[in-house]
């Protein structure tokens, strides 16, 4: 997916932008925590092309250990991005010499990059915007994040950006393998591919840095993800890096195979089950190392598990020995079932039937003397499951109730992961 970073200095407008694309696109952010300023995704399309942002945080050049850290997120970031948006303060009437510095940091990245001249909303016009010519970038685009001014003109020159890839429409599952450092996520990929032994190819035009293969196990293809594993808490470079490339296969997959040691369930294992279920992601929970876990003490680790992964405890589970090669067939049989659940098509008047049932016999608190009519109820996508339901009086529908509805419809057709 292309990919484009948006930088500059504090306070020159970067998330307003940000935000104003991703309302836009439509899109779901993604936020990684644990750094000295999180980094946040934003997916969506432009036209009809996919386009991930990346927010960062404000470059400074003081010195300082939090200035630092930021410009080394920046750079990161830049790295990451096949485009850059370098954002300035249009509205000041010369070029900052922080802003030289950070054309300069640009100019060695050797990245595509548009200057974006922002706040042109202050006395409705830019002081001068082409006095940022010198930065060595071309004309700048003028905007006003903060009243969506201009955005369309932006939006185009991304487009033009976007290249065309031509590549085979591979249309199979993506299967992304999740978890925190040293719980086997590696040993499981290497016991899924020795043991099918039949990977179609490579996936060109990928990403630099998560591994793709496709696979085919009993019959059936997907494409593995092979992701590096997330921490949780300060992160130094090495750790920020990983864990930024573990979110992103997380983000691109379909099915997440949530790989945890039974043995040893952390905060880092709860975060985890907490952003899968908030990112609405399809999984399987499989407990690793079934070769070194003291059985004695299972029933033990089993309920800390339950109780840490309570906000997935909808997705199937298995324990596996990958580095034994234990178990794999029932994880593939799992695999399967979840895959099954994905592509699995429901009826309007089904869908309908079902949630009238389940608000029958439980419905939600009336407000006042107002109660819930329900007129219609339909699946409007596929991967979530997502259905709309058309309803007299909306705000009687509280989250809670909603996860209630959402329970018992995957109860009711046992809509495993």
């Amino acid at each position: 997916m292309f990919r484009v970073a948006i930088v500059g200095r504090p306070n020159t407008g970067k998330s307003t932008l940000f935000n104003r694309l991703i309302k836009r696109s439509k899109s779901v952010t993604w936020e990684l925590p644990g750094t000295t300023r999180d980094y946040v995704y934003g997916e969506g399309n432009i036209g009809d092309k996919k386009v991930s942002f990346l927010d960062t945080g404000g470059i400074s050049f003081e010195e300082s250990e939090l200035t630092e850290k930021i410009r080394l997120q920046v750079q990161l970031a830049i790295e990451e991005a096949d485009l850059v948006l370098f954002v300035v303060d249009g509205s000041i009437a010369i070029v900052p010499e922080e802003d030289k510095k950070i054309a300069n940091m640009l100019h060695k990245s050797k990245k595509e990059v548009i200057v974006v001249a922002n706040k042109c909303d202050i006395g409705e016009k830019c002081s001068d915007p082409f006095i940022f010519m010198e930065l060595g970038f071309g004309p700048p685009v003028t905007i006003s994040a903060l009243k969506g001014k201009n955005l369309d003109e932006l939006l185009e020159l991304i487009e033009k950006k976007i290249p065309e890839i031509k590549r085979e429409p591979y249309v199979y599952p993506r299967v992304a393998i999740i978890g925190k450092p040293n719980v086997g996520k590696s040993t499981l990929l290497n016991a899924i591919l020795g043991k099918e032994r039949v990977i179609v190819s490579d996936i060109p035009g990928t990403t630099r840095d998560i591994i793709e293969n496709v696979v085919e196990i009993e019959g059936e293809k997907y494409i593995f993800l092979d992701t590096p594993g997330m921490r949780r808490g300060k992160l130094n470079k090495f750790d920020f890096v990983v864990s930024l490339r573990a979110l992103r296969g997380m983000r691109e997959s379909d099915i997440c195979l949530f790989t945890i040691d039974p043995s040893n369930v952390s905060r880092t294992d709860e975060h985890l089950a907490g952003l899968l279920y908030k990112n609405k992601k399809s999984g399987i929970i499989v407990m690793n190392k079934l070769d070194l876990v003291d059985t004695e003490k299972l029933e033990k680790y089993l309920d800390e598990a339950a109780y840490r992964l309570r906000p997935i405890l909808f997705y199937p589970s298995v324990m596996i020995s990958a580095l034994k090669k234990k178990n794999l067939h029932l994880l593939f049989k799992l695999l399967k079932i979840v895959r099954d659940n994905i592509e699995r098509k429901f009826s309007d008047s089904t869908v309908l039937k079902t949630i009238l049932s389940i608000v029958t016999k439980n419905p939600p608190p009336r407000k006042g003397k107002r109660f819930l009519k329900i007129y219609d109820a339909r699946i409007i996508k596929k991967n979530p499951k997502t259905i709309l339901i058309t309803v007299n009086f909306p705000d009687i529908i509280k989250e809670d109730y909603k996860r209630y509805l959402t329970s018992k419809f995957r109860e009711k057709f046992d809509l495993k992961g």
